[in-house]
């Protein structure tokens, strides 16, 4: 019973991760420069996404990690190699949250740049949350 919890708080923790990372990714696509008749309304979404970032996503996140490392260690699949390719694209997955924070505390500056490669990050975390499911699922290695 204590591992079907964990793994179902595991499992939410990383819905609310990626769905959080990939709101921002969306929104820094899809955002208009400051002079914009849009600017104020866009300014208003900027805060709510920085609040709920810093509240929700980002502490996902780290539940994400505390909950599958503590069941990883528990059941021993660092001795399987799916475990470890999985743990590439997690750890990619939290750079790029770290990035699309960095991206959004720019913008809040008031920094007109566009994030770098800003068109890859919501395609990524599907790719990669993808590929991490099917790790989980199949385990081939």
């Amino acid at each position: 019973m204590t591992y079907q919890l964990l793994k179902m708080l595991h499992v939410a923790a990383v819905v609310a991760w990626l769905g959080g990372s990939l709101f921002v990714s969306l929104f820094l696509l899809s955002s208009q420069p400051q002079d914009s008749e849009e600017a104020p309304k866009e300014r208003k979404m900027l805060g709510a996404l920085r609040r709920w970032t810093l509240y929700v996503t980002t502490p996902a996140m780290v539940l994400t990690w505390l909950v599958g490392l503590h069941l990883a260690m528990a059941f021993g699949w660092f001795a399987m190699t799916w475990i470890w390719v999985k743990l590439v694209f997690a750890l990619a997955l939290s750079a790029l949250l770290g990035i699309q924070s960095a991206a959004l505390r720019r913008m809040a500056d008031g920094s007109p740049k566009r994030p770098p490669l800003v068109d890859l990050y919501a395609p990524f975390t599907v790719i990669a949350s993808a590929a991490i499911v099917t790790l989980v699922v199949v385990k081939p290695f």
